[in-house]
């Protein structure tokens, strides 16, 4: 005769309607076969959702740190010296009066650089001034010696959209400013 084990206690005995020792239950109920179907997986929507928000995340913190850099980048380049006297260049020059008028505004973004070697540097500039005559794109070459920044190149796009030098000394009487003007060895050739 065939031995039966309690599922609860794990007691052998043979096949009766209750363990001997526990007293649960050994009779075989009928199930339906739904009873016996393997349940489905996980389902894997809660792993990629999460993974979703965190390249999400990932790629926003990514252009936060580019655009605070690129903002920091202005931010500094607006703020030197450098910067200051080519604006006040601009500002004084008569050429640049005439296209655009006396109210002038610069653009929101300058485009160039400052390079400092000691007390010794270069800067350019490419910047977008308009006012109430028009508008025009101006580019500014600097240089730091002796501590001061000189204008050394300057130049400006006509309404033709042709590139036209400005000259050094034809500023508006009057003008202040830490900027010096006259001819440099970029001048002469």
């Amino acid at each position: 005769m065939a031995m039966i084990k309690c599922p609860i206690c794990g007691y052998k005995q043979a096949p009766a309607e209750k363990c001997a020792k526990c007293g649960a239950s050994l009779v075989r109920m009928e199930r339906a076969p739904e009873d016996f179907k393997v349940p489905e997986e996980v389902k894997p929507n809660l792993i990629s959702k999460r993974y979703k928000m965190f390249i999400i995340v990932a790629v926003l913190m990514i252009i936060i740190i580019f655009s605070g850099s690129i903002a920091g980048v202005f931010f500094m380049l607006t703020r030197s010296d450098a910067y200051k006297s080519s604006k006040n260049f601009i500002k004084n020059s008569r050429e640049i009066k005439t296209i655009v008028g006396n109210n002038m505004r610069f653009g929101l973004v300058t485009l160039g650089f400052v390079r400092m070697s000691g007390r010794e540097g270069t800067a350019k500039f490419k910047m977008r001034v308009k006012g109430s005559k028009g508008s025009t794109e101006v580019s500014v070459f600097l240089r730091k010696t002796t501590g001061e920044w000189r204008v050394v190149a300057a130049s400006y796009k006509d309404r033709y959209g042709v590139m036209r030098r400005l000259p050094l000394k034809d500023q508006v009487p009057g003008a202040s400013g830490n900027i010096l003007f006259g001819k440099s060895k970029l001048m002469n050739s």
